[in-house]
This record gives C-alpha cells, structure tokens and sequence, in this order.
C-alpha cells in the first residue's frame, strides 16, 4: 500500500508507485481480485493505528478518502470505471471493521461510483462461439482460403467449397465476408489475450513470466501459422470490428498488463523503460524472426529460435560491461540540475 507520507514516483508523467499498487488488485484482462485488495487495505489501516493510537480514526478516514479518490480516478483512466463501485464497498466495508466513522467523498466522486455499471464499463467478452460443426468447419475453411489467397481475392463460393457445406450455410451463419472474418478474427484473438491473461496471473517470478509468455507466442504462431499469415498480411492490414489492429487489440483487452507487470517487478529485475516501445519492440521482433521461417519455407522448427529470440530479447547482443554505456537512463533516475 503506498505510504501516505510518501509522493507518488513519476516517470514521465507516469505513476509508477500507483502502477504497482493497482496492479496488485486486477489480473491482466481487468478482473478485480477483492481479496488482495481488501488485505491491502487492512494492513495499511493496521500501521496507522499501530503508529497513531488514540488519533487513528481521524488519520485513517483522511488516508482512505484521499487513497479512495487516487485510485478512483485512476480506474477511469483506465476505462474500467465499473470497478469503483466494488473498490468502495470493499474499502467502506473494511473502515467499518476498524470503527472508522467517517469516510470523505465529494459528490463527483459518489456520482461516479453510484452511476459506475459493471455491464456497461467493464470490458466485454467477445461473443463467444457455439460447438455448432458446421460453424466450425466454416471457419477453418476461411482461415485456410483467407490466408492463402488474402481477404480480398477470397470469396464465399471458395469458402463453400472448402469447407463442405453449401453457400447458402456459409450466408445462414455469416451475412458478408467481412462478418465472417470479423467473427473469426475476435474469437481467435481472445483465444491468444486469455492464454496471455493466464500466464500473468499467478505471483511467479516475474522473468519467468515474460519468458513463458514469449515461449507460448513462438509456439502458437508454429502450431496456427495460416492465422497468423492472415493476422499479417498485406491483405488484413485492414481496421475490424473494433476498429483496432491485432498488438493494438491484445493491450486494449489486458488493461492491466502494464500494472500487473510493474507490481510483479518487486525485486526490481526489469529496467525501468516505456511498456508500450518494448511491447510493440519484442511483438516486432519476433515478428523478423518468424518472416524469416516463412522465407525458409517453413523447412525447421520455429521453436528452435526459442533460445536465440530469449538470448537477444533478454540479455542482448552484449552487456553493459561491454560498451560501458547507458543508452536510456529512467527519468525517475536522470540527475537533477
């Protein structure tokens, strides 16, 4: 729980210390952990009382409405306002257990807890698909057409035919093309954010963690090649249904990747850099090294990069006592004038 005498750590313009402490209470895909939070809320009100005595329940109501309203706005930030509401019966919940009276809020921040809906702010599950067989096999046939021949050469006739139904079947389930791989798209795509979303939610080390996540992404993209072919092609360089792009699709749908990262990182074993250039930078990555499989026809085991792709990606081409040189400094480390 951050100290309430301490100020929050920035760096440029980000808040690092809120980062790890929010991080702690959601799973990479958004989902509240109520119990984390509450344990960290008990122990924070614990020290106060052990440090204020006879002036804890004014130190503690002040600590908690000025923490309430930090992490309050925070979650709107991030899209994911329908959490207030559970946040704040949690939090009113516990100061009622330690004989807190009063709690302060002012009535913008009721508003928003109060007109918080979990049904309408929270993320959304894509529409999932039934075990219907022919759906099934309509959509194994549009991966394989989509990726051989682009989206916009395919046609539903082509579709069809490879996948053993009729066309009228195709248009019964899917009314154009373009639902139609929309649809395969969205479901193929949480596949890979839940895969991901699992992997990042458990308190394992965190370089663990990254190294599976990168393990799983090489195997995936061996075992589903002509998904990914489609993913990156010239052909669905395209917006979809949400308007989004895959990399762009896999952080909207992990909104707590970030935070979750950073509260992992107790030990400090990750430099402090901008997520975002290092996400897009190992997805691209890895990216070069997959296009060179594809060049080589395929012809060996992508998983044999594995342990070159960890190599580069984790200790680079040499180290720092190498070149005896700091290429990015974290402005929360930069000197002072």
């Amino acid at each position: 729980m951050t100290n309430r005498e301490e100020p929050i750590e920035r760096s440029g313009g980000r808040r690092l210390r809120l980062y790890a402490e929010v991080g702690k209470y959601f799973l990479p895909d958004g989902s509240f952990n109520e119990d984390a939070f509450r344990q960290s809320v008990i122990e924070a009100l614990a020290n106060i009382k052990s440090e204020k005595g006879d002036d804890f329940e004014t130190t503690a109501g002040d600590w908690l409405s000025s923490y309430l309203k930090e992490v309050i706005d925070y979650l709107r930030e991030k899209g994911l306002s329908g959490a207030s509401m559970k946040i704040f019966k949690a939090a009113i919940d516990v100061s009622c257990g330690f004989g807190i009276q009063k709690v302060f809020l002012s009535t913008d921040y009721l508003g928003q807890i109060l007109s918080s809906d979990d049904s309408s702010h929270e993320f959304k599950q894509p529409k999932r698909f039934s075990s219907d067989e022919k759906r099934s096999m309509i959509f194994k046939a549009a991966l394989k057409v989509f990726s051989e021949h682009g989206y916009h050469n395919a046609t539903i006739d082509e579709i069809a035919d490879y996948s053993g139904v009729g066309k009228g079947t195709v248009y019964r389930y899917f009314s154009s093309k373009e639902v139609l791989i929309n649809q395969l798209l969205m479901e193929k795509f949480q596949l890979i954010v839940d895969s991901i979303s699992n992997i990042h939610s458990t308190d394992n080390d965190i370089l663990q963690q990254i190294r599976r996540w990168i393990e799983f992404w090489i195997e995936f993209i061996s075992e589903n090649h002509e998904l990914y072919r489609l993913i990156q092609s010239e052909a669905m360089i395209r917006r979809v249904e949400d308007r989004i792009m895959f990399y762009d699709y896999l952080i909207s749908h992990l909104p707590m990747l970030k935070e979750r990262i950073v509260s992992l990182n107790r030990e400090k074993r990750l430099k402090t850099t901008n997520f975002y250039t290092v996400f897009y930078g190992v997805l691209g990555f890895i990216d070069g090294v997959v296009h060179k499989w594809f060049r080589c026809g395929r012809d060996y085991d992508l998983k044999e990069e594995i342990p070159v792709i960890l190599e580069v990606l984790f200790n680079g081409f040499v180290g720092e006592n190498t070149t005896k040189e700091h290429f990015f400094i974290p402005p929360e480390e930069t000197p002072g004038p």
